[in-house]
């Protein structure tokens, strides 16, 4: 077998198990149990949110390192089930490179969770937020509007800013607008609320619960990684929707 191949395949497999949002021990253990599973001996796996390092000993006799650096974050859990199921395969079948290939594409590809889904929870989440806070009728279908203009941001903006902190404060200035707008308009009559709906559809809980995770089990480096990344992203949503009340002219 080329084991190259194969550890570049085992690797595409960690990579996207880190982007999903899986816990970064858990990647390192199905890394390392997957090249068990080829015979490969003194493996050593090291792992942070933005990097994986393998060195292995192939059964050929050869020292094998690669090293990935990690630039994207997407949670996704239903790709992140279907990626430990195909690790557990391939811990139980040792797959030819091209198979592993061919399996890992087979995930890769499955259908997306339909875009109306997104635009529906976006709505359901901001009118219900801003409901629980004390708003209105009128701030929960403001509310709503907002999850949608939050919902085309992200979309125009996802393929155009790779910066994460950037990408979140112009998505937030864009919602503090459309939030102003609409309680001029008279859709809305506190805009505080609608903000907060607004808010819980950017800030990151999944990153900062895995920040938080990733600490009490051991992994110190990734934790902290994870938790100063969201609290810059947080830092940034908050000041995206402060310069848009400080800009036009406070809180409604």
């Amino acid at each position: 077998m080329d084991f190259d191949r194969i550890l570049q395949g085992i690797l595409d497999i960690g990579e996207e198990m880190v982007v999903c949002g899986a816990e970064v021990n858990r990647v390192e253990d199905s890394i390392y149990r997957m090249c068990e599973s080829y015979g490969a001996d003194r493996i050593n796996v090291f792992i942070i949110t933005s990097n994986i390092q393998v060195t292995m000993e192939a059964p050929d006799g050869r020292i094998l390192t690669h090293i990935r650096r990690i630039v994207r974050y997407d949670a996704n859990f239903d790709r992140l089930d279907y990626l430990n199921d195909l690790s557990r395969y391939i811990c139980a079948n040792q797959p030819e490179p091209d198979a592993m290939q061919q399996k890992f594409d087979e995930v890769m590809n499955r259908p997306k969770q339909h875009l109306a889904l997104k635009f529906i929870g976006a709505i359901l989440v901001s009118g219900g937020f801003t409901v629980f806070f004390g708003g209105g009728w009128l701030d929960c279908i403001a509310a709503a509007i907002v999850g949608v203009v939050i919902v085309l941001m992200e979309l125009f903006l996802a393929s155009r800013e790779k910066n994460q902190i950037v990408y979140n404060f112009a998505v937030s200035v864009t919602a503090g607008i459309a939030t102003l707008l609409l309680v001029q308009l008279g859709v809305g009559v506190n805009s505080d609320k609608i903000m907060i709906g607004g808010i819980m559809l950017l800030i990151p809980g999944i990153a900062m619960t895995n920040a938080i995770r990733d600490m009490l089990i051991g992994d110190i480096a990734s934790g902290l990684l994870r938790l100063v990344n969201s609290i810059l992203v947080a830092a940034a949503i908050a000041c995206g929707f402060a310069f848009t009340i400080i800009a036009l002219g406070g809180v409604l």
